[in-house]
């Protein structure tokens, strides 16, 4: 796509499935399922989708899905789609990993910071993006350095630890990367995690990252039950949902399987409703 100044391409690490109940949370399945379908055994259809900005000299990618160092069993647990892969979708583009010159975290969980590293002949993690500035907000780094019980489970030590070595370049609240795209903290999913702003041409577009990670998400109560903080999601998306509504800027989502993008508009009795955006024009 080409927005204003910038190309955004619409990049995929595949598709992976996930518990419905965990992705609706206090939403009854009754109402989930009508426009979600859940499979045999719950789960429901997300793919990873990482966009890259290219200003003409710089190549931006937000996250970088769930990489490959998978086992049999985990694999089977989360239906991961073995291809594509963040870098095929690199390479279809003209890129190789070495060209990518940031990679904006916007929180550092194992479904968004997959492809931080790879598995080199010795069976060590080592880092994909060796060119690339790592940006991450100071309380996602600190929790994803020391995770707890309960957020354990999602940082995983060989997406992180391999890139903290190298350094990390922390920011707090915002960030803004290059003229027109900025970093900012959402908090709400973890207490660091961001979404991304870009704007040029006098067009705007936001990635709401886990703040809307889905069309089905455009209902304000439909909050996932991973997020540490639901309340300040709520909060956040009534905050961008109205800014989108006003400044008729593009929605990006991160896990949405059937549109990368879309353009809000008031349905019926006040309802959001999301017009699919041709990224290929």
């Amino acid at each position: 796509m080409q927005f204003g100044d910038f190309q955004i391409d619409f990049l995929s690490d595949g598709t992976f499935r996930l518990d419905g109940g965990a992705m609706f949370g206090i939403v009854p399945k009754p109402l989930w399922t009508r426009e979600c379908p859940a499979d045999e055994r719950n789960r429901i259809l997300l793919r990873c989708n990482c966009p890259l900005i290219r200003t003409g000299k710089q190549n931006i990618l937000i996250d970088c899905g769930l990489g490959r160092k998978w086992n049999e069993k985990q694999r089977e647990i989360y239906a991961i789609e073995e291809r594509p892969t963040l870098l095929d979708d690199l390479a279809r583009v003209g890129l190789k990993p070495g060209d990518v010159t940031v990679l904006a975290h916007t929180h550092l969980h194992l479904d968004h910071a997959g492809w931080n590293t790879q598995m080199n002949a010795k069976g060590e993690a080592e880092p994909v993006f060796v060119n690339a500035r790592h940006l991450v907000e100071r309380r996602e780094l600190d929790i994803a350095r020391k995770p707890n019980e309960v957020q354990r489970g999602t940082y995983l030590e060989q997406n992180v630890a391999p890139i903290d070595r190298e350094g990390f370049e922390i920011f707090d609240e915002a960030f803004e990367i290059v003229p027109g795209v900025t970093m900012f903290r959402t908090g709400g999913h973890t207490a660091g995690h961001c979404g991304v702003r870009i704007e040029s041409g006098g067009r705007k577009a936001v990635f709401f990252g886990e703040m809307m990670p889905m069309t089905f998400y455009r209902h304000l109560p439909w909050i996932m039950a991973y997020d540490l903080y639901p309340l300040e999601t709520l909060e956040m998306k009534r905050k961008l949902l109205a800014e989108c509504l006003k400044d008729d800027a593009l929605v990006l989502f991160d896990h949405d399987p059937n549109l990368f993008a879309g353009r809000l508009r008031a349905g019926e009795k006040g309802k959001l409703e999301i017009d699919p955006v041709d990224v290929a024009s």
